[in-house]
Protein backbone atom coordinates (compact mmCIF):
# COMPACT_ATOMS: atom_id res chain seq x y z
CA UNK A 1 0.00 0.00 0.00
CA UNK A 2 1.34 3.52 -0.98
CA UNK A 3 -1.29 5.74 0.34
CA UNK A 4 -0.89 8.03 3.44
CA UNK A 5 -3.23 7.89 6.09
CA UNK A 6 -6.14 10.72 7.06
CA UNK A 7 -6.83 11.34 10.47
CA UNK A 8 -9.99 12.82 9.52
CA UNK A 9 -12.00 15.03 12.39
CA UNK A 10 -11.97 18.62 13.93
CA UNK A 11 -9.64 18.92 16.92
CA UNK A 12 -12.10 21.51 18.16
CA UNK A 13 -14.68 18.52 18.59
CA UNK A 14 -12.12 16.05 19.80
CA UNK A 15 -11.10 18.87 22.52
CA UNK A 16 -14.62 19.09 23.41
CA UNK A 17 -15.03 15.29 24.06
CA UNK A 18 -12.25 15.12 25.93
CA UNK A 19 -12.95 17.60 28.36
CA UNK A 20 -16.52 16.85 28.90
CA UNK A 21 -15.44 13.34 30.13
CA UNK A 22 -13.43 12.25 33.38
CA UNK A 23 -11.81 9.45 33.57
CA UNK A 24 -13.89 7.11 34.72
CA UNK A 25 -16.81 8.29 32.28
CA UNK A 26 -15.83 6.25 29.56
CA UNK A 27 -16.05 2.80 30.09
CA UNK A 28 -14.82 -0.31 27.65
CA UNK A 29 -15.12 -3.75 27.21
CA UNK A 30 -11.84 -3.38 25.36
CA UNK A 31 -7.70 -2.26 26.34
CA UNK A 32 -4.39 -2.58 25.57
CA UNK A 33 -1.73 -0.57 26.87
CA UNK A 34 1.18 1.28 25.06
CA UNK A 35 4.08 2.17 26.86
CA UNK A 36 7.41 3.26 26.43
CA UNK A 37 9.19 3.67 29.37
CA UNK A 38 12.38 3.96 31.07
CA UNK A 39 13.68 3.69 34.55
CA UNK A 40 16.44 4.24 36.63
CA UNK A 41 16.40 2.23 39.73
CA UNK A 42 19.15 2.10 42.84
CA UNK A 43 20.43 -0.09 45.35
CA UNK A 44 23.41 0.41 46.57
CA UNK A 45 25.89 1.46 44.71
CA UNK A 46 24.24 -0.70 41.86
CA UNK A 47 22.43 1.82 39.05
CA UNK A 48 19.57 -0.23 36.80
CA UNK A 49 18.52 1.04 33.72
CA UNK A 50 15.54 -0.84 32.42
CA UNK A 51 13.69 -0.01 29.40
CA UNK A 52 10.18 -1.23 28.87
CA UNK A 53 8.59 -1.13 25.22
CA UNK A 54 5.14 -2.98 25.66
CA UNK A 55 1.87 -3.89 23.84
CA UNK A 56 0.05 -5.39 26.88
CA UNK A 57 -3.37 -6.46 27.19
CA UNK A 58 -5.68 -5.19 29.74
CA UNK A 59 -8.56 -7.22 28.87
CA UNK A 60 -10.57 -8.24 25.57
CA UNK A 61 -14.23 -8.81 25.63
CA UNK A 62 -15.02 -7.92 29.15
CA UNK A 63 -12.15 -10.07 30.47
CA UNK A 64 -8.94 -9.29 32.58
CA UNK A 65 -7.63 -12.65 31.16
CA UNK A 66 -5.87 -13.59 34.46
CA UNK A 67 -3.86 -16.79 32.91
CA UNK A 68 -2.56 -14.38 30.84
CA UNK A 69 -1.61 -11.70 32.76
CA UNK A 70 0.00 -14.22 34.90
CA UNK A 71 1.77 -15.46 32.05
CA UNK A 72 3.19 -12.97 30.92
CA UNK A 73 3.87 -11.25 34.25
CA UNK A 74 5.97 -14.37 35.23
CA UNK A 75 8.08 -14.03 31.65
CA UNK A 76 9.05 -10.36 32.42
CA UNK A 77 8.90 -10.35 36.51
CA UNK A 78 9.73 -13.31 37.40
CA UNK A 79 6.73 -13.61 39.54
CA UNK A 80 2.92 -14.04 38.47
CA UNK A 81 0.95 -10.84 39.11
CA UNK A 82 -2.84 -9.91 37.88
CA UNK A 83 -1.81 -7.01 36.21
CA UNK A 84 1.15 -5.31 34.31
CA UNK A 85 1.04 -2.57 37.07
CA UNK A 86 1.45 -5.01 39.92
CA UNK A 87 4.05 -6.84 38.58
CA UNK A 88 5.67 -4.36 36.81
CA UNK A 89 6.03 -2.37 40.55
CA UNK A 90 7.09 -5.19 42.17
CA UNK A 91 10.24 -5.60 40.07
CA UNK A 92 10.99 -2.12 39.96
CA UNK A 93 10.93 -1.90 43.55
CA UNK A 94 13.06 -5.49 43.44
CA UNK A 95 15.53 -3.19 42.19
CA UNK A 96 16.43 -0.70 44.38
CA UNK A 97 14.72 3.03 44.76
CA UNK A 98 13.33 4.62 41.48
CA UNK A 99 15.28 7.90 40.85
CA UNK A 100 14.67 10.83 38.19
CA UNK A 101 18.23 11.96 38.49
CA UNK A 102 21.74 10.29 39.26
CA UNK A 103 24.35 12.45 41.32
CA UNK A 104 26.58 13.86 38.82
CA UNK A 105 30.53 12.21 39.73
CA UNK A 106 29.59 9.03 41.40
CA UNK A 107 30.42 5.83 40.56
CA UNK A 108 28.23 3.03 40.02
CA UNK A 109 27.89 -0.85 39.17
CA UNK A 110 26.09 -0.17 35.70
CA UNK A 111 23.09 -2.96 34.99
CA UNK A 112 20.85 -2.73 32.13
CA UNK A 113 17.38 -4.49 31.21
CA UNK A 114 15.11 -4.59 28.20
CA UNK A 115 11.94 -5.81 27.87
CA UNK A 116 9.65 -5.79 24.54
CA UNK A 117 6.12 -7.15 24.38
CA UNK A 118 4.47 -6.73 20.21
CA UNK A 119 1.02 -7.89 19.88
CA UNK A 120 1.25 -10.29 16.44
CA UNK A 121 -1.96 -11.06 15.77
CA UNK A 122 -5.85 -10.96 17.59
CA UNK A 123 -8.60 -12.73 16.04
CA UNK A 124 -11.48 -11.04 18.10
CA UNK A 125 -12.54 -13.95 20.68
CA UNK A 126 -10.25 -16.47 19.33
CA UNK A 127 -6.88 -16.11 19.93
CA UNK A 128 -4.23 -13.31 20.46
CA UNK A 129 -0.21 -13.99 19.85
CA UNK A 130 2.48 -12.04 20.53
CA UNK A 131 6.17 -11.75 20.71
CA UNK A 132 7.76 -11.38 24.29
CA UNK A 133 11.71 -10.71 24.76
CA UNK A 134 13.87 -9.94 27.50
CA UNK A 135 17.35 -9.38 27.86
CA UNK A 136 19.68 -8.09 30.92
CA UNK A 137 23.43 -7.12 30.27
CA UNK A 138 26.43 -5.91 32.93
CA UNK A 139 28.32 -3.55 31.82
CA UNK A 140 30.74 -6.00 29.39
CA UNK A 141 28.39 -8.45 28.15
CA UNK A 142 24.60 -10.00 28.38
CA UNK A 143 23.86 -11.59 31.14
CA UNK A 144 20.36 -13.10 30.11
CA UNK A 145 18.38 -13.12 26.66
CA UNK A 146 15.08 -15.10 25.92
CA UNK A 147 12.60 -14.72 23.74
CA UNK A 148 8.63 -16.39 23.40
CA UNK A 149 6.64 -16.70 20.54
CA UNK A 150 3.28 -17.54 21.82
CA UNK A 151 -1.01 -17.67 21.34
CA UNK A 152 -3.53 -17.31 23.92
CA UNK A 153 -6.54 -18.98 23.63
CA UNK A 154 -9.43 -16.71 24.04
CA UNK A 155 -12.11 -19.19 24.04
CA UNK A 156 -10.48 -21.32 27.01
CA UNK A 157 -8.40 -19.22 28.39
CA UNK A 158 -4.87 -20.78 27.60
CA UNK A 159 -2.02 -21.38 26.03
CA UNK A 160 -2.03 -23.36 22.90
CA UNK A 161 0.90 -25.42 22.74
CA UNK A 162 2.28 -27.32 20.02
CA UNK A 163 0.19 -30.82 20.77
CA UNK A 164 -2.99 -28.06 20.80
CA UNK A 165 -2.53 -27.52 17.09
CA UNK A 166 -0.34 -30.24 14.87
CA UNK A 167 -0.73 -33.99 14.06
CA UNK A 168 2.37 -35.46 16.20
CA UNK A 169 2.55 -38.40 14.29
CA UNK A 170 2.75 -36.31 11.37
CA UNK A 171 4.54 -33.60 12.59
CA UNK A 172 7.62 -36.20 14.19
CA UNK A 173 7.27 -39.62 12.76
CA UNK A 174 6.34 -39.12 9.21
CA UNK A 175 9.85 -39.21 7.01
CA UNK A 176 8.11 -37.36 3.73
CA UNK A 177 6.09 -35.29 5.15
CA UNK A 178 8.56 -33.77 8.12
CA UNK A 179 11.00 -33.48 4.81
CA UNK A 180 8.59 -31.22 2.77
CA UNK A 181 7.62 -29.15 6.01
CA UNK A 182 11.20 -28.09 6.90
CA UNK A 183 11.85 -27.60 2.92
CA UNK A 184 8.82 -25.07 3.30
CA UNK A 185 10.37 -23.52 6.80
CA UNK A 186 14.05 -23.15 4.61
CA UNK A 187 11.90 -21.15 1.58
CA UNK A 188 10.03 -18.52 3.55
CA UNK A 189 12.62 -18.03 6.68
CA UNK A 190 14.08 -14.80 6.84
CA UNK A 191 17.87 -16.35 7.96
CA UNK A 192 21.11 -15.68 6.01
CA UNK A 193 23.50 -17.94 5.13
CA UNK A 194 25.92 -17.44 8.63
CA UNK A 195 22.61 -18.09 10.60
CA UNK A 196 22.62 -22.11 12.57
CA UNK A 197 19.64 -23.72 12.51
CA UNK A 198 18.86 -27.08 13.50
CA UNK A 199 16.48 -28.47 11.86
CA UNK A 200 15.57 -31.59 13.53
CA UNK A 201 14.16 -29.52 16.59
CA UNK A 202 11.60 -27.33 14.26
CA UNK A 203 9.29 -26.65 14.96
CA UNK A 204 9.82 -24.99 18.19
CA UNK A 205 7.79 -21.90 18.97
CA UNK A 206 5.26 -20.83 16.88
CA UNK A 207 2.10 -18.09 16.88
CA UNK A 208 -0.59 -18.13 14.75
CA UNK A 209 -1.52 -14.80 12.77
CA UNK A 210 -4.44 -15.33 10.93
CA UNK A 211 -4.37 -17.33 7.51
CA UNK A 212 -1.04 -18.10 7.94
CA UNK A 213 1.34 -19.40 11.25
CA UNK A 214 5.04 -17.65 12.07
CA UNK A 215 7.75 -20.65 13.19
CA UNK A 216 10.59 -19.62 15.45
CA UNK A 217 13.85 -21.18 13.61
CA UNK A 218 15.69 -20.46 16.62
CA UNK A 219 18.88 -18.65 15.20
CA UNK A 220 19.19 -16.74 18.10
CA UNK A 221 18.02 -15.29 21.54
CA UNK A 222 15.70 -12.92 20.05
CA UNK A 223 13.33 -14.78 17.90
CA UNK A 224 14.44 -12.56 14.71
CA UNK A 225 15.37 -15.94 12.84
CA UNK A 226 11.25 -17.12 11.70
CA UNK A 227 9.63 -18.48 8.62
CA UNK A 228 6.00 -17.21 8.39
CA UNK A 229 4.02 -20.11 6.24
CA UNK A 230 0.60 -20.38 4.93
CA UNK A 231 -1.67 -22.82 6.33
CA UNK A 232 -2.94 -24.19 3.15
CA UNK A 233 0.46 -25.27 2.80
CA UNK A 234 0.80 -26.95 6.00
CA UNK A 235 -2.72 -27.72 6.46
CA UNK A 236 -2.06 -31.70 6.65
CA UNK A 237 -0.06 -31.00 10.13
CA UNK A 238 -3.31 -29.49 12.01
CA UNK A 239 -4.76 -32.08 14.41
CA UNK A 240 -8.29 -32.23 14.36
CA UNK A 241 -9.44 -30.76 17.31
CA UNK A 242 -7.40 -27.70 16.27
CA UNK A 243 -9.32 -27.57 13.21
CA UNK A 244 -12.58 -28.13 14.88
CA UNK A 245 -11.62 -25.44 17.64
CA UNK A 246 -11.18 -22.83 14.51
CA UNK A 247 -14.70 -23.72 13.26
CA UNK A 248 -15.75 -23.02 16.62
CA UNK A 249 -18.72 -20.56 17.16
CA UNK A 250 -17.10 -18.05 19.19
CA UNK A 251 -19.71 -16.55 21.83
CA UNK A 252 -21.62 -13.12 21.45
CA UNK A 253 -20.01 -10.03 22.90
CA UNK A 254 -20.02 -9.69 26.43
CA UNK A 255 -22.00 -6.65 27.56
CA UNK A 256 -19.83 -6.40 30.72
CA UNK A 257 -17.07 -3.63 31.01
CA UNK A 258 -13.70 -3.87 32.48
CA UNK A 259 -13.42 -1.89 35.57
CA UNK A 260 -12.13 1.29 34.91
CA UNK A 261 -9.59 1.15 38.31
CA UNK A 262 -8.23 -2.04 35.89
CA UNK A 263 -7.85 0.19 32.84
CA UNK A 264 -6.29 3.39 33.70
CA UNK A 265 -3.44 4.88 35.51
CA UNK A 266 -5.01 6.59 38.56
CA UNK A 267 -4.03 10.00 39.02
CA UNK A 268 -4.05 12.46 42.28
CA UNK A 269 -6.02 15.35 40.24
CA UNK A 270 -8.48 13.01 38.98
CA UNK A 271 -10.86 13.89 41.12
CA UNK A 272 -9.91 17.51 41.14
CA UNK A 273 -11.93 20.75 38.95
CA UNK A 274 -9.09 22.19 36.67
CA UNK A 275 -9.08 25.52 35.22
CA UNK A 276 -8.23 24.37 31.69
CA UNK A 277 -7.96 21.08 30.34
CA UNK A 278 -4.99 19.84 28.44
CA UNK A 279 -4.45 21.60 25.23
CA UNK A 280 -2.56 20.93 21.90
CA UNK A 281 -0.92 23.30 20.31
CA UNK A 282 -1.57 23.10 16.41
CA UNK A 283 -3.67 20.57 14.44
CA UNK A 284 -3.92 17.24 16.22
CA UNK A 285 -4.89 15.58 12.87
CA UNK A 286 -2.15 17.18 11.15
CA UNK A 287 0.60 16.42 13.66
CA UNK A 288 -0.91 12.53 13.68
CA UNK A 289 -0.27 12.98 10.28
CA UNK A 290 3.36 13.94 10.16
CA UNK A 291 4.02 11.40 12.90
CA UNK A 292 2.43 8.22 11.49
CA UNK A 293 4.89 5.25 10.82
CA UNK A 294 3.93 4.43 7.23
CA UNK A 295 6.59 1.61 7.11
CA UNK A 296 4.57 -0.77 9.09
CA UNK A 297 1.69 0.29 7.62
CA UNK A 298 2.39 -0.82 4.20
CA UNK A 299 3.26 -4.28 4.81
CA UNK A 300 -0.32 -5.19 4.04
CA UNK A 301 -3.83 -3.55 4.12
CA UNK A 302 -5.72 -1.65 6.49
CA UNK A 303 -8.79 -0.81 6.58
CA UNK A 304 -11.02 2.60 7.67
CA UNK A 305 -11.88 2.65 11.04
CA UNK A 306 -11.89 4.24 14.17
CA UNK A 307 -9.71 4.86 16.85
CA UNK A 308 -10.41 5.78 20.47
CA UNK A 309 -7.41 6.47 22.71
CA UNK A 310 -7.01 7.52 26.25
CA UNK A 311 -3.90 9.24 27.78
CA UNK A 312 -2.55 11.40 30.77
CA UNK A 313 -1.07 14.41 29.77
CA UNK A 314 1.37 14.90 32.64
CA UNK A 315 2.85 18.16 34.39
CA UNK A 316 5.82 17.99 31.64
CA UNK A 317 3.68 17.55 28.89
CA UNK A 318 4.74 14.37 28.31
CA UNK A 319 2.20 11.56 27.74
CA UNK A 320 1.79 8.49 29.58
CA UNK A 321 -0.49 5.65 30.05
CA UNK A 322 -1.51 5.28 26.28
CA UNK A 323 -4.57 3.03 26.68
CA UNK A 324 -6.45 2.34 23.47
CA UNK A 325 -9.95 1.45 23.40
CA UNK A 326 -10.45 -0.10 20.11
CA UNK A 327 -8.16 -3.11 19.54
CA UNK A 328 -9.13 -5.09 16.79
CA UNK A 329 -6.83 -2.84 14.06
CA UNK A 330 -3.20 -3.99 15.97
CA UNK A 331 -0.97 -2.08 13.28
CA UNK A 332 -3.04 1.06 13.38
CA UNK A 333 -3.06 1.18 16.47
CA UNK A 334 0.74 0.75 16.78
CA UNK A 335 1.28 3.18 13.87
CA UNK A 336 -1.39 5.84 15.72
CA UNK A 337 0.18 5.47 19.34
CA UNK A 338 3.74 5.66 17.57
CA UNK A 339 2.83 9.42 16.57
CA UNK A 340 1.01 10.35 19.52
CA UNK A 341 4.64 9.06 21.65
CA UNK A 342 6.59 11.72 19.00
CA UNK A 343 4.63 14.58 18.81
CA UNK A 344 5.63 18.08 21.07
CA UNK A 345 2.75 20.47 21.90
CA UNK A 346 0.82 19.44 24.75
CA UNK A 347 0.01 21.88 27.35
CA UNK A 348 -0.80 19.92 30.55
CA UNK A 349 -4.10 20.86 32.19
CA UNK A 350 -4.18 23.82 34.71
CA UNK A 351 -5.50 24.03 38.58
CA UNK A 352 -5.09 27.33 40.74
CA UNK A 353 -1.90 28.37 37.82
CA UNK A 354 -0.24 25.06 38.39
CA UNK A 355 0.00 22.43 35.63
CA UNK A 356 -1.35 18.78 36.63
CA UNK A 357 -2.08 15.61 35.18
CA UNK A 358 -4.98 15.12 33.56
CA UNK A 359 -6.42 12.50 31.19
CA UNK A 360 -7.03 13.04 27.87
CA UNK A 361 -9.72 11.07 25.70
CA UNK A 362 -9.01 11.22 22.07
CA UNK A 363 -11.69 9.75 19.29
CA UNK A 364 -9.98 9.32 15.88
CA UNK A 365 -11.74 8.32 12.15
CA UNK A 366 -8.93 7.30 9.98
CA UNK A 367 -9.56 7.13 5.99
CA UNK A 368 -6.99 5.26 3.61
CA UNK A 369 -6.59 6.56 0.24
Amino acid sequence: MTGRVFPLFLSLAVSLVAAAQPSTAVASRDAMLYETSTHLCLQADTLTCISMDMEWPKGLNGSLLPELQRSLTTFFFGQPSDSYEAGRRSFLSAHGEEKQTIEEGRTFIQRYCEMHLRCLWLEPGRYISFLARMEKCNESSVVVSNHSYFTFDLLNNRMLTQKDVFNQTRLWQNAGIRYQFCEVLDTTSNASPFDSIDWDMLPGQFALMGQRTLFDLGADNAGGVWSEVDNAVIDVLFSKNFKKWLKQPIPLASREMLPAKDIYLSSPDDSLSVESQPQFEGNIAAAIGRNIPYTDLQTGPVSDGKVYVSFIVDKDASLKDIVFLTVRNIRLNRAVASALQMMYGWKPAVRNGEPVARRYFLPLILHFK
